[in-house]
């Protein structure tokens, strides 16, 4: 069947009460686990002015992650573009691939919340046409050390010659998040939050296919894209205690996200009036088959056995921890998912 390789997904969600320093240091103790197991990335979303996100600034806690690690790939996902100016951006992405040695994976998106596209001063409405202008301003800021811009993206500058640029060449990997089917017509690298089916995997390689053909393909260096999709895991001495501690944690975490998609910041929301939920918010509340993957380690690794051998995904991306787990309840899932979820994978998948 193939190659596959594992990841992990994480807002890095700060519960009422939690101690930021502590979410810091527990996050890069598990991370350091899973560089030493062979897992191939971590891939941290962003969110402002929310407890969905503890971690607003991607680089600044990617950058603590590349000191910690070795080999773990450090992946945006995604950078909201309209949320940045371009310069500053593409100066953090070279900095960061500079500093872990050509380890980023960047993600890249316009950003689903609206108030988080109000807390910078952009119009919401307008955030896929300004996200479309400043791709192209990022990639050439990366490719050639040089970019400007006459307005476009809602920024004007003269043009400006960067000192530092990328190690990966002609720019870090591009990924996207969510959808398969618009990632495979642009070339990119994806993970998806649901599971992938067959129907959606030959719909991506047949636009994979076709976006190679164009005069500019995004993505010319990557030769074998990586599709994927992420669970909310949680693996414990029961079923049914692994159920338990899932489903209060992914309430959490559906909460926050369910507040992170109105146009108001989420302490400003009418509760009696929430927004209406994105496709994702809908998944998780109504715990959609495949999403909330949760038992004892015989269990979890029964489902991602099978799930591998589908053969539609060539990536699996964990999310652990999430929303209010505990250190511990993380820590005692990622042990048992490298000691036997991941052995039992690769020897299925090697067949």
């Amino acid at each position: 069947m193939g190659d596959i390789q594992f990841g992990l997904f994480d807002h890095i969600t700060c519960p009422p009460g939690a101690d930021v320093a502590e979410l810091y240091e527990g996050r890069l103790a598990l991370l350091r686990k899973a560089d030493a197991a062979g897992f191939r990335g971590l891939h941290l979303a962003e969110h402002h002015g929310h407890g969905l996100s503890a971690t607003p600034s991607q680089t600044v806690f990617l950058s603590a992650v590349a000191r910690e690690t070795e080999h773990l790939r450090l992946g945006l996902l995604v950078a909201c573009l309209p949320l940045h100016h371009p310069v500053r951006l593409v100066e953090e992405i070279a900095m960061l691939d500079q500093l872990s040695d050509g380890r980023v994976d960047l993600g890249v998106g316009r950003g689903i919340s609206p108030f988080e596209h109000r807390l910078f001063g952009h119009d919401p409405d307008a955030s896929r046409e300004r996200f479309a202008e400043l791709l192209p301003l990022v990639l050439a800021g990366l490719t050639t050390g040089r970019m400007a811009s006459d307005g476009a993206g809602g920024v004007a500058f003269p043009e400006i010659e960067l000192p530092v640029g990328p190690v990966q060449r002609p720019y870090p990997p591009l990924w996207a998040a969510g959808n398969v089917e618009a990632a495979g017509r642009n070339g990119l690298n994806v993970v998806s939050g649901v599971p992938v089916t067959a129907d959606m995997r030959a719909g991506y390689d047949e636009l994979w296919a076709e976006s190679r053909r164009a005069a500019e393909p995004l993505n010319p260096h990557v030769a074998t894209p990586l599709v994927g999709s992420s669970q909310y895991v949680v693996i414990a001495d029961t079923d049914a205690e692994a159920r338990r501690i899932g489903e209060r944690a992914l309430d959490v975490l559906g909460g926050f996200l369910a507040r992170s998609i109105g146009r108001e910041p989420p302490h400003l929301q009418d509760p009696d009036h929430p927004d209406p939920p994105t496709p994702l918010v809908q998944a998780i509340q109504s715990r959609a088959p495949g999403v909330l993957v949760c038992g004892t380690a015989g269990t979890v690794r029964d489902h991602y056995v099978r799930y591998a051998a589908e053969g539609t995904v060539n990536y699996l991306v964990v999310n652990v921890p999430f929303g209010d787990m505990t250190f511990a309840e993380a820590e005692y899932t990622l042990d048992a998912f490298i000691g036997e979820v991941m052995p039992a994978v690769r020897e299925a998948v090697s067949r």
